[in-house]
């Protein structure tokens, strides 16, 4: 059933990997979210509602990084007493490169004296000197980069109307955005940001499910660099990567904003700003929720400094990315992130900055705590690094939603920003998130295995997840799911039979072809959209009638289901 407002009460924040959603090709995103015309017009409808219910997220850890290049050549550092040796070899550089100079003008001329072009040959030999060169170093885009990158992709080095997404990204112009600095600390599948090059070789089944399992082990020990007042560590594709405040403002900016002017498009959501990750053992995250025990005593208040310091960072940052925001007249819209274990801090010290260092008994007030408890969006960060069961991160959620929003009269929009299994989901629907990122659809596509839903069975609501590694599926020529319109199960124009069925996925997944992973991830992808319309339509319900029973019922039904 189509929604009638504008915007869903609830939309799933896509992770996208270099500035694209995982796997969908061109092709495929045009086939999913803007399919042609059919006699039913059924195909259009489900565009429609699949680009309402979807905001791509852009990491600038991978979409801003780009390497830095030494034009000129340089001498080596001597010692401080060696004044004479560093002239004679910065005289001797320049010479050397008058020298390179001439010869390459030497060369032109009498390329252009013998009558062949010149231009194409130049532009050659500055491809291969550039291909040759080594980078010296990495950093984040600004607008000086993304100008020359979008005049060099249209062909014109003056560009008034181009736009970095989408000139470079290719970003899908009618699909929402949201630019985030990461979205998480914690690298969960270590295919991203490996630094360490490995031969793919044939390893068996057995070998290679432990090889995964020590994987998901080394991630919880993972060695994050720590963060400073000014700045903070992310992963990139090249290694951690420190960025200050200014810099990630230059970063968004440079996304957003069009090459020659200060025009946000109007499918982009915002920003959300910097943010810090607490790093806490076991044993200081438990003590947290043991508040009347003395033995835990001594951790809870170790893990509340580290915590505090934490939020009082990420607050500083905001304010300085908000300040730059201001200055420079650009309207983007800011996220204030959150992390979510300052629930467990008072209301007074949630929104302080460095500046202030507050006692945690203080009042304290100023304007730019002021500014940031006034703040309506609100972006939740450090969900995947609880150690908690699901009863106590609902718990945590909900004291966190309720201090933030005691603290100020102003309606708050919350926003999630990784989240990577059902439970989840349902617990930040239940609670009143509005936007839920999560990477559920590509970790599941990876690992093989396709989510299931049925909200027009008989019994209610059937949710299930397959796992098409098995070998009984090898003959099963059945679609994924019945009466399922992706890309993977819709049948096909000339006839009933599936585009593509259980047991050729099932084959692609033995052979280790790329194509069983696109499939299940617009499969996967489909059933996630799916289940956030049915979300939607459940809290529509719930504001018409009186009784608020819609919503719970849904969740408690696909709990069962998945039971």
């Amino acid at each position: 059933m189509k929604q009638n407002t504008a915007t869903p009460r609830f939309r799933l924040l896509v992770h996208g990997q270099d500035g694209s959603i995982p796997y969908l090709t061109p092709e495929l995103l045009r086939l999913m979210f803007f399919p042609e015309e059919t006699a039913d017009n059924e195909s259009l409808e489900d565009g429609e509602l699949n680009r309402e219910h979807i905001i791509l997220g852009l990491a600038v850890k991978d979409t801003c990084i780009s390497p830095d290049y030494q034009h000129t050549l340089s001498s080596k550092k001597k010692r401080k007493g060696d004044s004479i040796v560093d002239e004679n070899n910065r005289s001797t550089n320049l010479a050397k490169q008058a020298r390179l100079n001439h010869d390459a003008d030497a060369s032109i001329q009498k390329s252009s004296s013998d009558g062949k072009d010149t231009s194409s040959d130049s532009k050659q030999q500055q491809q291969q000197q550039q291909h040759n060169k080594k980078p010296t170093g990495y950093s984040f885009l600004n607008r000086d980069k993304s100008s020359r990158i979008c005049g060099l992709l249209n062909g014109e080095e003056n560009s008034t109307t181009s736009n970095y997404m989408e000139d470079y990204l290719r970003t899908p112009e009618h699909i929402s955005t949201l630019i985030v600095p990461t979205f998480s600390f914690i690298n969960n599948d270590n295919d991203i940001s490996t630094n360490t090059s490995e031969e793919k070789k044939f390893t068996p089944k057995k070998v290679e499910a432990n090889q995964s399992q020590q994987r998901k082990c080394s991630c919880s020990n993972i060695v994050i660099p720590k963060s400073t007042k000014d700045s903070v560590s992310i992963e990139t594709p090249h290694g951690w990567q420190s960025i200050q405040p200014e810099h990630y403002c230059d970063a968004v900016s440079s996304m957003a904003l069009s090459t020659k002017s200060n025009v946000v498009p109007s499918s982009c959501e915002g920003a959300v700003g910097l943010f810090d990750y607490v790093n806490l053992s076991s044993t200081q995250s438990e003590s947290l929720l043991l508040e009347n025990s003395t033995t835990a005593e001594q951790g809870r208040k170790q893990a509340l400094k580290k915590i505090t310091m934490s939020v009082q960072r990420s607050n500083d940052w905001a304010c300085r990315s908000h300040q730059t925001f201001v200055n420079e007249a650009q309207p983007i819209r800011f996220w204030l992130p959150v992390q979510i274990l300052a629930s467990q801090l008072p209301s007074h010290v949630l929104f302080t900055t460095t500046k202030t260092r507050p006692n945690l008994q203080k009042q304290v007030e100023d304007k730019e705590q002021a500014l940031l408890s006034n703040h309506s969006n609100v972006a939740i960060v450090g969900w995947d690094a609880l150690v908690y069961d699901n009863n106590q991160r609902r718990n945590v959620l909900r004291n966190l939603m309720g201090t933030v929003q005691s603290v100020s009269s102003n309606p708050k929009q919350f926003l999630l920003l990784a989240v990577n299994d059902l439970q989840s989901i349902l617990d930040a629907a239940r609670e009143g998130i509005s936007i839920i990122g999560s990477d559920m659809a590509r970790i599941l596509s990876r690992d093989g295995i396709a989510l299931c839903f049925d909200f027009d069975c008989v019994d209610g609501i059937s949710a299930k997840e397959i796992d098409m590694n098995k070998t009984n599926f090898a003959r099963d020529f059945d679609p994924i799911l019945f009466k399922c319109t992706c890309l993977a199960c819709r049948p096909r124009t000339n006839g009933r039979a599936p585009s593509f069925t259980r047991a050729y996925i099932h084959h692609l997944i033995q052979a280790k072809e790329m194509l069983a992973e696109i499939l299940l991830f617009s499969h996967n992808l489909h059933q996630l959209i799916l289940l956030f319309r049915q979300l939607s339509n459940a809290a529509a319900l719930d504001d018409e009638k009186e009784d608020k029973e819609h919503l719970e019922t849904t969740c408690r039904k696909i709990e069962q289901s998945l039971a």
